[in-house]
């Protein structure tokens, strides 16, 4: 008995065409994940409307399992065999110069009432995407300190410039009332740095317009002040440096306007990440001598987020300013009979 008749009709060396767009797909999924960073970056940099929403639904989700898996590093090592690791010129941030106004006298910073274990300091964490690690790690870290109640709430792809996609000052108001927290540690800007709407309707699309950071100004002020209270002390996250020199560049502008809005509030205190992650000279790095001197991966291969470690860096540097905060009110609390804190997240995955 002969082979099949399909087996006569097929010629040596040559592969059915299921086979073959089989491995097609296989290919350029496998593509799609090591270059799957270069894909997000570009399409955060389309303009704002569908469009762009639907490539960032899409990639982000990819980007997600590719990290996972690690394989958006054989890119990096690619890029560094070849010498494109090189970043490109930039625009220096543009500044907007005092307006001169009447001096106003400023209200008293904001005092913590001293907590104890039956009554510990209600915290909340929150922001977009780069708080979804650094809020994992204040939520661990927390949870041996009794004195301490802590909160979280992030949104990926979320921000103050695109509040048709995730509106934050509506968040924020439930969640200071449902928690009343008496500590905020807030984080935005690695989403802001695009095209952004004024009220009156005109679009300005480069952070560098000072149109654009008028209206950028006017949203971070208006979230400061919706969220002073008494009692409450608000401390505004920058954005750590970023590798991508140009994106870098847009990065300052908005950490120099979160300074400047927390300048003029005593309730707000603005904590610079810069020297925390970044280089002698305030760039980029990726790594950090450890404890025992071995490296410490800082961010994640987007250049963007931290990773693991870098966030229980952050996390620490956090928690450490609300224990100088009470170590003023209360010099004498211990924290090492009591029972352990609750934690709560909140936290949405999607865009």
């Amino acid at each position: 008995m002969g082979p099949p008749p399909w087996r006569r009709r097929r010629r040596h060396g040559l592969q059915p065409a299921g086979e073959i767009l089989l491995v097609a797909v296989a290919a350029l999924l496998v593509a799609a994940l090591v270059n799957v960073d270069a894909l997000v970056e570009r399409a955060e940099r389309k303009p704002l409307g569908p469009t762009r929403d639907l490539s960032l639904a899409i990639w982000h989700p990819v980007q997600d399992v590719a990290h996972v898996l690690q394989l958006h590093r054989i890119r990096q090592l690619g890029d560094w065999v070849a010498g494109s690791d090189e970043t490109a010129p930039t625009t220096p941030p543009t500044t907007v110069p005092d307006d001169g106004g009447p001096t106003r006298t400023l209200p008293p910073r904001p005092e913590l009432r001293p907590p104890t274990a039956a009554a510990p300091l209600r915290l909340w964490v929150g922001g977009d995407s780069i708080v979804r690690d650094v809020s994992e790690s204040v939520l661990r870290l927390a949870a041996d300190d009794p004195l301490l109640s802590p909160v979280a709430h992030y949104e990926i792809s979320s921000g103050l410039t695109r509040p048709d996609y995730f509106d934050w000052p509506a968040a924020l108001a439930a969640d200071m009332a449902a928690t009343d927290p008496e500590v905020v540690f807030v984080m935005f800007g690695a989403n802001d740095a695009q095209g952004i709407v004024a009220a009156e309707g005109r679009v300005f699309q480069e952070v560098s317009d000072p149109g654009w950071q008028d209206e950028y100004r006017s949203r971070v002020e208006a979230v400061m002040d919706q969220l002073r209270a008494d009692g409450r002390l608000v401390f505004w996250v920058g954005q750590p440096p970023m590798r991508d020199a140009a994106f870098d560049a847009r990065i300052a502008i908005l950490d120099r306007i979160y300074r400047e809005a927390a300048e003029s509030r005593p309730w707000v205190e603005f904590v610079d990440t810069v020297p925390l992650f970044g280089a002698p000279d305030g760039t980029y790095r990726d790594r950090l001598p450890g404890p025992d001197g071995s490296p410490l991966d800082l961010r994640q291969g987007d250049g963007i987020h931290l990773s693991r470690e870098g966030a229980d860096l952050l996390a620490t540097h956090l928690l450490d300013l609300v224990a100088a905060e009470i170590e003023q009110v209360s010099p004498t609390t211990t924290a090492t009979t009591a029972p352990t804190a609750a934690t709560t997240t909140t936290a949405t995955a999607s865009g």
